[in-house]
């Protein structure tokens, strides 16, 4: 009992760590879209473009909208305990409380995490999906904490309509390295829970409600938009196909953020419903001519790469004043955060620092790149548990970027919400190959 009590005062303060930000800011970081998921949880109904599971979280552990301080504080109260059940299961008893603090503060300070963590928006629910996802193919845990890992992959995965393909193919490449590329490592039930967590990742569809059928085909469309497919295919068939979007083919906007949101674009000239059949048949076309399906290919390559690179704080997190929805919608349901809300650096434009944080990450992320490099290679040190965590970690970072790239666009808050992992694999590692050189150091002595 004292070891578990212990175990819960260490999470409690990871968790606070990890809203550092938000204590900086003076209130959790908000952006565009948390206006939307305070509407659909407040008032229980399914956006057109996004499932209604994060606005549910919202309104859960905002305890029915007393204050949005709960919600972030929850976001980071999962995090802190996967960590630690993580660090656990690769370190051992013995120091894997002060290490997996140690770690979050580390993480906290030098990365976007707590930016991430600290922000009302379902994107830290990919890194927590993805830690419940190599905890239960990889650590040895009770019945009852599997259980549960296995129903926060649910409703982590449920939480934006990106997961559904993203971990599919995380779950594809992990059962190839369970049987084909790691064989040598004993995961008797890899295969079996692989198969569990593929249900899942398919089931959690049921939550999107018809979110996904109305949106799929513009997000598509953005992408064109971004990759110069569309003007290029218009300008090629216009004199044929007497498309609504031939009126507009001239004045597109060139990116896909203007195409999907800006009021006056095509889009909302047109419509989301009425543009579908029109979109559908569009996009159908590119994806069946060669010409179209290799601009496809170079598009999604460079979005990718460009993913890699972009993992900035601070994307899209301006003011939202007064004569914004964001703030009508804080003023309606959460009058008790309004004062906070509007005195936070955020929306008093008071968050200069960013810049030298961004710089900061950026030299930490290819530092632990390059110490990752020196003890696979030199050291060997990167060896069961933690190789293939190692490796399931870098394959869903790239996935991502593809996935992100290829069917969203490449900006820096869906790049922010992973590589934060790459610090914190370069952490276990350190420890993993001090603490064999120091056995090996006494068993010489």
């Amino acid at each position: 009992m004292k070891g578990e009590f212990k175990l819960i005062v260490f999470i409690l303060i990871g968790a606070l760590f990890l809203i550092i930000d938000a204590f900086y800011n003076g209130f959790p970081i908000v952006y565009s879209d948390t206006s939307t998921y305070i509407a659909s949880g407040l008032e229980l109904q399914t956006p057109f473009d996004r499932p209604i599971t994060y606005g549910l979280f919202l309104r859960l552990f905002s305890l029915n909208g007393l204050s949005l301080w709960f919600v972030i504080f929850f976001q980071g109260l999962i995090l802190s305990y996967l960590i630690f059940l993580l660090v656990r299961q690769v370190i051992g008893e013995k120091l894997f409380l002060p290490f997996g603090l140690l770690t979050i503060i580390f993480l906290s300070f030098f990365t976007g995490l707590s930016w991430t963590v600290s922000q009302l928006m379902p994107d830290i629910f990919t890194s927590i999906a993805l830690l419940c996802l190599i905890l239960i193919l990889l650590g040895a845990v009770k019945r009852r904490t599997l259980f549960f890992l296995y129903s926060l992959f649910f409703i982590s995965v449920a939480m934006h309509m990106s997961h559904i393909l993203l971990f599919s193919l995380i779950l594809v490449s992990a059962f190839v390295l369970r049987n084909f590329i790691l064989q040598k490592q004993n995961y008797p039930k890899a295969t079996l829970r692989i198969m569990i967590l593929f249900l899942l990742t398919i089931a959690s569809i049921v939550t999107m409600g018809s979110a996904l059928s109305k949106s799929k085909h513009v997000f598509f469309m953005g992408t064109m938009v971004d990759k110069g497919i569309l003007k290029k295919y218009l300008d090629e068939n216009c004199a044929t196909y007497k498309y609504k979007l031939c009126t507009y083919k001239d004045s597109l906007p060139t990116t896909a953020l203007d195409f999907i949101w800006k009021e006056n674009s095509p889009l909302y000239k047109i419509g989301w419903k009425e543009s579908k059949e029109e979109f559908n048949e569009i996009i159908y076309a590119t994806l069946t001519q060669p010409k179209y399906i290799i601009m496809h290919i170079k598009g999604s390559i460079k979005a990718t790469l460009q993913q890699l690179i972009h993992f900035n704080i601070g994307d899209g997190n301006g003011s939202f004043l007064e004569g914004t929805r964001l703030y009508e919608r804080v003023f309606k349901y959460f009058n008790n955060d309004l004062h906070n809300y509007t005195l936070s650096r955020q929306n008093q434009s008071q968050l200069k620092a960013i810049d030298f944080f961004n710089v900061l990450f950026i030299v930490i992320t290819i530092l632990c790149l390059c110490l990752l490099v020196f003890l696979i290679i030199v050291k060997h040190s990167i060896i069961g548990k933690l190789k293939a965590i190692m490796i399931l970690v870098f394959i869903s970072i790239l996935l991502n970027a593809w996935d992100c790239g290829t069917f969203s666009m490449a900006i820096d808050r869906l790049g922010c919400k992973l590589i934060w992992l790459i610090p914190f694999i370069t952490l276990i590692a350190l420890y993993k190959a001090f603490h064999k050189k120091r056995l090996r150091t006494l068993e010489t002595a």
